[in-house]
C-alpha cells in the first residue's frame, strides 16, 4: 500500500533542501511551492497532504499551488525523456512510452524563496 503522507513528507524535505540551496545563506526562506497532481489525482488532496506534511517544517505556511497534469511517461526507446501526454507517445521518437506508476500521483514542481 502506498503511503501518500510519507511520500509528501519526502517532497517537503526536498522542497526545504532546494530552498536552502537557493537561499545560499542569505536568510531567504521558502515562501511558495508548486506541486503537480498527475492523472486522476485530486489537486485538493495534494494540497491537504502538503499542509499536513509541512507542519513543523520550514515549509509550513508556504503558499501552495497545485497544477493538474496529464499522465507522466518515460521513454526507454530513445533518450529516457520524461513527459506528460494523453496518449503516451514519445515526442522525440514517436514510440509508445511507459507510464510512470499510478502510485506516483504527485510531484514537486518548483519552490520559491524570498526574503
Amino acid at each position: 500500500m502506498v503511503d501518500h503522507l510519507e511520500r509528501m513528507r519526502a517532497i517537503v524535505a526536498q522542497a526545504v533542501a532546494e530552498a536552502r540551496r537557493a537561499a545560499n545563506g542569505s536568510g531567504a526562506r521558502l515562501t511558495a511551492i508548486d506541486l503537480v497532481a498527475y492523472g486522476e489525482t485530486d489537486p485538493a488532496v495534494v494540497a491537504h497532504l502538503f499542509a499536513e506534511a509541512s507542519r513543523g517544517t520550514e515549509a509550513e505556511g508556504a503558499v501552495v499551488a497545485v497544477t493538474q497534469a496529464g499522465s507522466r511517461y518515460i521513454c526507454w526507446n530513445c533518450c529516457g525523456l520524461r513527459f506528460e501526454s494523453d496518449d503516451g507517445i514519445c515526442p522525440n521518437c514517436g514510440e509508445d512510452a511507459l507510464e510512470i506508476p499510478e502510485e506516483i500521483g504527485f510531484g514537486l514542481g518548483r519552490v520559491t524563496v524570498s526574503g
